[in-house]
């Protein structure tokens, strides 16, 4: 490891919300940016060790998380409302050359993904539903529908990270977890 700090580039001409490193060893950044190392980069980029790249036509406005999907994907989550110019519902997923969303629309915006085992994606932010359907700030993304984790979160949520033991770890702003006190962390495990 290196013992002093160097940049990335020629940087970004905004913040950065959101790292993730693809599995070719590339890293992706995400945030209120729309320039990377001088280039045109929607709000999302591409690092591969010399030169940033943008992710197509990138994202129409904020990213707030990034999960490594275990196929190689990207998922991208944020405020914004299209993907690579079509409507994103502020959930994507970019495959490598082009971006796809058919995740139903989300009345708020992403701050937390995690690729769970077996494909699956758990989002958390600030929402209160998703195609129409309730979800408190916290839901189960399976591929083709999507469920509730209980009765969710009574507020924002920030972070997230899977546990050894399987169960998700679910930091934020929010002091109720399924209704019960919850002091900004929470564990779920499947079930409750």
């Amino acid at each position: 490891m290196a013992s002093s700090w160097s940049t990335i580039g020629a940087g970004l001409n905004g913040g950065v919300a959101a790292l993730a490193v693809m599995p070719n060893g590339d890293l992706v950044a995400g945030g209120d940016f729309t320039q990377a190392g001088g280039t045109t980069a929607d709000y999302v980029a591409r690092w591969d060790g010399s030169n940033w790249s943008p992710l197509g036509l990138g994202v129409n406005d904020q990213v707030g998380a990034l999960a490594v999907m275990p196929t190689g994907e990207l998922a991208v989550g944020g405020s914004f409302t299209q993907a690579g110019g079509a409507p994103a519902g502020r959930l994507a997923v970019w495959d490598g050359t082009s971006w796809t969303s058919n995740y139903m629309a989300i009345n708020g915006f992403v701050s937390a993904l995690v690729a769970l085992p077996g494909g699956d994606l758990a989002v958390g932010g600030a929402f209160s539903w998703i195609g129409g359907v309730a979800h408190r700030n916290v839901a189960r993304w399976h591929g083709s529908t999507w469920s509730a984790l209980g009765t969710g979160l009574d507020s924002l949520v920030t972070s997230m990270a899977l546990l050894p033991s399987g169960d998700l770890a679910v930091g934020g702003y929010f002091t109720a977890a399924g209704g019960q006190p919850a002091n900004y962390l929470a564990r779920w495990d499947g079930a409750a």
